[in-house]
């Protein structure tokens, strides 16, 4: 059997090669790589998958060969290198968009240390087009102020369980199905979220997001709940008997948040509130594309992409600067 080649998995070194060293990068780039890389994390302090390091190192790598048949380094490249390039490797969209966000990453950082040079993706994240025509809809942020105003002013039981609801939609990025199918008991006490779909998706872990009300909904529900002695375990019953919603139940409630949005837009229902979440964890900073990804239980991260790009479009539509989507978390 063949063997493959060792594929060196980053540690923690400060000796040799530190990452915050300009002269490190330039000497050593590969090694220094590897050493910035061990400082990204994920959620809960997290480092990525092995199969993920191994493929921004591999990434990374394709890089600097390729400017090496070029005979520059890594701190010499220029627009016209990239350009020259990218334009000799016919990349999938989704692939293409990878290499430029790691890329970038890596001389933004550069430049925050004290490189002078000129951004060498400059012109090639530029001409970034739209993946998919077919953009997921969500709401923008006045009308989700409106739907949040319209929820709180649901009264009793059933606005506390419709509040609670709608911070899983909202706030953690359930289907239609994984919410009517959640027990009491999958949320845990970090507002994490197993999530085990009685259907044809994947099982995987979100996470409630901590900017807006979704956290302070879902707590005060649990507590609604256990006083009002609901029987059974489904986490947000459509009955005080605890009985499940069906599809077209937990749909007609859904819309009833929505009011007259509904008119407004071509997809309503728990979709609509689900792309509204995409959109909250992508822009909000605190999350790596990969994480994104994994919260909404994507299979593949092209589906998750859907999401940057409709942001990206409405951006540019709307003449505003471009969100500063990421797949690698900030450095602490």
């Amino acid at each position: 059997m063949r063997k493959t080649a060792p594929i060196a998995l980053p540690t923690r070194n400060h000796t040799f090669w530190p990452a915050d060293d300009l002269r490190s990068w330039q000497e050593a780039p590969r090694e220094s790589f590897l050493d910035w890389l061990s400082q990204q994390r994920i959620v809960h302090d997290r480092q990525f998958r092995r199969s993920s390091t191994k493929t921004y190192v591999a990434i990374f790598s394709w890089w600097l060969d390729a400017l090496e048949r070029e005979g520059v380094g890594l701190l010499e490249a220029r627009p016209k290198d990239a350009a020259k390039i990218f334009a000799a490797h016919e990349l999938e969209a989704v692939s293409r968009r990878r290499y430029l966000q790691l890329l970038d990453r890596v001389y933004r950082y550069l430049s925050r240390i004290g490189w002078p040079g000129v951004h060498p993706l400059r012109d090639e994240l530029a001409k970034e087009k739209i993946l998919d025509p077919d953009d997921p809809e969500s709401l923008d942020e006045t009308e989700l102020a409106a739907v949040i105003e319209r929820l709180e002013a649901l009264p009793g039981w059933r606005g506390k369980r419709d509040r609670a609801a709608a911070g899983l939609l909202l706030g953690a990025g359930l289907r239609a199905n994984e919410l009517i199918g959640l027990r009491v008991g999958d949320v845990s006490p970090l507002y994490e979220i197993e999530v085990r779909p009685n259907s044809v998706h994947r099982a995987h872990r979100t996470l409630v997001l901590p900017e807006g009300p979704w956290r302070t909904w879902i707590d005060e529900w649990q507590i609604e709940r256990k006083a009002s002695s609901i029987p059974g375990n489904v986490f947000c019953p459509a009955t005080r008997q605890g009985s499940a919603f069906s599809v077209s139940g937990l749909f007609r409630r859904v819309n009833l948040w929505l009011g007259p949005l509904t008119e407004t837009h071509e997809q309503t229902g728990a979709n609509l509130l689900r792309n509204t979440f995409a959109r909250l964890a992508l822009t909000c900073g605190r999350y790596s594309l990969e994480e994104v990804q994994e919260f909404l239980g994507h299979e593949e991260q092209r589906a998750t992409l859907r999401h940057v790009a409709a942001l990206g479009k409405k951006a540019r539509l709307a003449g505003t600067p471009v969100p500063e989507v990421l797949f690698l978390a900030p450095l602490k």
